[in-house]
């Protein structure tokens, strides 16, 4: 069976980030000439530099309308139908651009690929995203998991998590405001993984390796931490942050 015109993206890389495009966007793809003697058009858009991105463009994807230019990528990953993909609206603040330069996120197989939105990508300015304000800790609760972040304590009532999903393997998102590592599929959806370091202001040390899936400020997000502790570690006398979780990831508005 022919796929329907309407329903076929290409799938392409740049800076190692996937992504995706209406193929009735594309007017005609040319393969780049590698080396110094390589042509700049003036109205060509490098992908990755674009987006913060270290890459090595080999392809020209000439957008069809006068005014869209070339875009300029790293690698061809074929042609799919959206048919056979997940189609997902991007959690809010995962981009800390706007317009935002990705319209969607489409999950084939188990890649999740960013679909751009060409215009966008060209206009688009960094935002500031309004900080959470400052509040005190949450008194203790009965029951609850602690775990460690660059050697710090950090709790969270049971009432919140969702589930500990070890190894982490969120998928990255170029122009992401700090302290956001990327996109985590689970449940038939996905989730703005969040590095608990940066949502509390401690230095952002090491890799965090294990990431929870909690429920609060009214969306699902996951939280990394270094390692969650095992039942009767620690002592009452450790320090250990109670944060208000649903201010810390509620989405908020540009300041």
């Amino acid at each position: 069976m022919i796929t329907p015109p309407g329903r076929q993206v290409l799938l392409f890389a740049a800076g190692g980030i996937r992504f995706a495009l209406p193929l009735r966007a594309v007017h005609e793809i040319v393969k780049l000439p590698r080396g110094p003697g390589r042509p700049a058009p003036a109205r060509s858009v490098p992908l990755a530099t674009v987006l913060g991105l270290s890459g090595e463009p080999g392809f020209a994807l000439v957008l069809e309308g006068g005014s869209a230019g070339e875009l300029w990528i790293d690698e061809l990953g074929g042609v799919a139908d959206l048919a056979d993909a997940e189609v997902f609206r991007l959690p809010e603040r995962s981009v800390g651009a706007r317009p935002s330069p990705f319209a969607a996120a489409l999950r084939f197989g188990d890649t999740l690929h960013l679909e751009l939105a060409p215009l966008a990508l060209q206009d688009s300015r960094p935002v500031a995203w309004r900080t959470p304000a400052r509040q005190g800790d949450l008194p203790a609760a009965e029951r609850e998991l602690v775990a460690e972040r660059g050697g710090r304590s950090l709790a969270f009532p049971l009432s919140l998590v969702v589930q500990v999903i070890e190894p982490a393997r969120p998928s990255p998102v170029p122009l992401a405001p700090r302290g956001h590592r990327g996109l985590l599929y689970h449940g038939r959806a996905i989730h703005p993984v969040w590095d608990a370091a940066a949502l509390l202001g401690w230095p952002e040390v090491g890799e965090p390796s294990v990431t929870l899936l909690i429920d609060a400020g009214g969306t699902t997000a996951g939280v990394l931490v270094d390692r969650v502790r095992g039942v009767g570690e620690g002592s009452a006398s450790d320090p250990v942050r109670r944060p208000h979780w649903d201010a810390l990831l509620a989405p908020l508005e540009e300041g």
